[in-house]
């Protein structure tokens, strides 16, 4: 996530052509979609035991047909000590997400995992609406985002967090039957604070307890390697990390990371700026990126998606980035660089194998 404003200059602005229909960006979204068909053999039978933990229950990873790895549905950005957080105007919320999410289903996207956790406006209500209504599959996540620390964790000790955490994978979320499917962490540019710090050994011994997936929002690899070491002292596995933002570093830090396991995230695809990187993140750049790891024999371990945020409250921090421009015009440039096989299996099956169900838990 970002802070980049868009105002919509010059024409109306996506979020209110989202809410007033759907049917010239369902036809665009068509129209881009990609026209080649699941891949039968190997590629298939990679996910044929491996279970989506969605916000509509236990979901086969086999019938998903295309996924977005790194997207939001919906972002408060004023954090939980402020007085207007999550105050909105929940049916146009509603409305705004569903259309994207039709857009996205005329393109055959039916895997959404939603980045958004404690601290940035989490709603699994209003996630499990969006997937009944657009029929989309979504996973969501527990965890804290950076120091938006909600009021009720501020004096709590690192077990009490983790066992907070490990409930909303095992139990559900908010006394509802929607549960994780993983933990989201994220950390200051810079490097951890003592905050970050508590809430990743929190993660940390959730994730390793239950066999769960971490994902981290950290665009610098020192500040990213910093909160790897946290994780392993923890005893948790890199073979269940996915490293968000990873584009403003070096692609040799990105295979040396894979190398140990982890999933490398280029989630910036159709930005036409990113606010923690000077250089171009323009198609062919991340093309570049993403040919090396693949090329390097990471291929199985590089995820691409657009991180975007369909409504974000408060409106001036809507930022430039379209979920639908990954298939609608990136992946036939990725399956045109890359092949067939090496397309789907960043497209598709990293995303299902990276965030899977947790290992240790069954419904």
């Amino acid at each position: 996530m970002c802070h980049h404003i868009d105002e919509g200059e010059g024409g109306i602005d996506r979020r209110t052509l989202l809410v007033r229909g759907t049917a010239a960006l369902a036809t665009a979204g068509a129209a881009g979609a990609l026209p080649w068909p699941r891949a039968a053999g190997a590629a298939v039978n990679r996910d044929a035991d491996v279970v989506l933990q969605t916000v509509g229950g236990p979901f086969p990873g086999s019938s998903i047909h295309w996924a977005l790895g790194h997207e939001h549905f919906f972002v408060d950005f004023l954090g939980p000590s402020d007085p207007a957080y999550m105050d909105t105007d929940w049916i146009e919320v509603t409305r705004a997400c569903v259309a994207s999410a039709q857009v996205l289903r005329s393109q055959g996207v039916d895997l959404f995992i939603d980045w958004t956790n404690l601290g940035v406006g989490r709603n699994v209500l209003l996630l499990r609406d969006i997937s009944r209504q657009a029929g989309m599959n979504i996973v969501c996540a527990t965890g804290i985002y950076k120091s938006l620390v909600p009021p009720q964790f501020e004096r709590s000790s690192v077990d009490e967090i983790a066992a907070h955490f490990y409930d909303e994978l095992a139990a559900g979320i908010d006394g509802t039957p929607v549960r994780a499917g993983w933990i989201k962490i994220a950390t200051t540019e810079s490097g951890p604070t003592p905050t970050d710090r508590r809430i990743h050994r929190a993660a940390a011994r959730a994730g390793k307890k239950a066999g769960a997936t971490i994902s981290l929002h950290s665009p610098f690899t020192d500040a990213t390697l910093a909160v790897v070491k946290t994780l392993e002292r923890e005893g948790f596995d890199l073979r269940r990390f996915v490293w968000g933002h990873a584009q403003p570093s070096s692609v040799d830090d990105h295979k040396a990371l894979a190398a140990r396991g982890a999933m490398v995230q280029y989630d910036a695809i159709g930005a036409q700026s990113d606010p923690f990187f000077h250089g171009p993140t323009d198609d062919a750049s991340m093309l570049d990126r993403i040919q090396a790891v693949v090329e390097a024999g990471y291929g199985d371990r590089v995820v691409v998606s657009a991180d975007a945020s369909v409504f974000v409250n408060p409106a001036i921090f809507q930022y430039d980035r379209n979920n639908a421009y990954v298939f609608g015009t990136f992946a036939a440039k990725l399956r045109e660089r890359l092949g067939d096989d090496a397309a789907r299996m960043v497209l598709r099956d990293n995303v299902i194998s990276a965030f899977r169900r947790p290992s240790k838990l069954r419904s």
